[in-house]
């Protein structure tokens, strides 16, 4: 497990792919439009770069910080990290009263019980 975790993080930026349009003629939907429109990154902002340095908030609760970064994950849907990845990267984020919490709830070590 402790292996698996210390995969290099290099060649991550290369893992967001944009995948070619197939058709021709293709309608835009109002809806999709909106949530376009409603998204909170910038072009300045790098959605990858907010998973990859996720931090909880000192204000927010645990399912507060969870709800967020599954919304992150969801605002990056080719991220390119592995679910291992995902889970040690928001288990890291956690202030260590969180983790000893989660640890508790997984009857161990959180990290150590991910098959």
């Amino acid at each position: 497990m402790a292996q698996m975790l210390q995969a290099p993080i290099e060649g991550y930026e290369d893992a967001i792919v944009v995948s070619p349009i197939n058709a021709n003629n293709f309608e835009l939907k109002k809806t999709l439009i909106n949530l376009v429109k409603s998204n909170q990154f910038t072009g300045r902002q790098d959605s990858h770069n907010h998973l990859r340095f996720f931090n909880k908030k000192s204000n927010e609760t645990f399912n507060e910080a969870w709800e967020r970064f599954k919304d992150l994950l969801r605002q990056c849907p080719r991220h390119g990290f592995s679910e291992l990845h995902q889970l040690d990267t928001f288990y890291n984020a956690l202030n260590p009263n969180n983790q000893d919490a989660l640890d508790s709830a997984a009857g161990g070590n959180f990290l150590d019980k991910i098959p």
